[in-house]
């Protein structure tokens, strides 16, 4: 499954980029969703770009997922998250994967900011590829519906910090 979202901020985006590399930014999307175990493993600066790693304990919720696909998954994994971000023509993108344990589905793709007049659009591309035969597209279409509300997730998080913290 691939997929391609944007979404347009209410600031510059030197300063979409700057909420987007910091560390007080995730923690108070953190905060804001209870969450209080998650560590850094990667929070600075690499080469011309800036490398975030978040690890954090995430339960499954087995009585939720299709008796097909419960075999691939365990109880309780760890959620890796990465961002590679970089300098790029007109903006910044990053690169990005999110890793469950050892669940056969990957996601990840690239994210991109850009300039429309004094606002950022953030382009956000996803792929969500299983290794599984057969199985792997009902993990695939599971895992992209999970992502898919966590991008809305993201960007309704993000305005808040924008409204918060960023505005005059």
């Amino acid at each position: 499954m691939e997929e391609i979202v944007e979404r347009r901020y209410p600031v510059n985006v030197e300063e979409l980029y700057g909420i987007l590399t910091s560390k007080a930014f995730f923690e108070q999307r953190f905060a804001w969703g209870g969450v209080d175990d998650y560590r850094f493993e990667a929070f600075e600066p690499q080469g011309d770009g800036f490398l975030i790693r978040i690890v954090q304990p995430i339960a499954i919720r087995l009585d939720k997922v299709p008796s097909v696909a419960r075999k691939f998954l365990p109880e309780q994994a760890e959620l890796t998250t990465e961002f590679r971000w970089r300098p790029a023509r007109a903006g910044y993108q990053a690169d990005y994967r999110f890793v469950l344990g050892s669940v056969p589905v990957k996601v990840g793709g690239t994210m991109a900011l850009g300039a429309d007049g004094d606002e950022a659009v953030q382009t956000t591309r996803v792929a969500v590829k299983s290794s599984v035969p057969l199985v792997g597209r009902k993990l695939e279409s599971l895992i992209a519906q999970r992502f898919e509300q966590a991008l809305e997730g993201d960007y309704r998080h993000t305005i808040r910090y924008i409204q918060e913290h960023h505005q005059a």
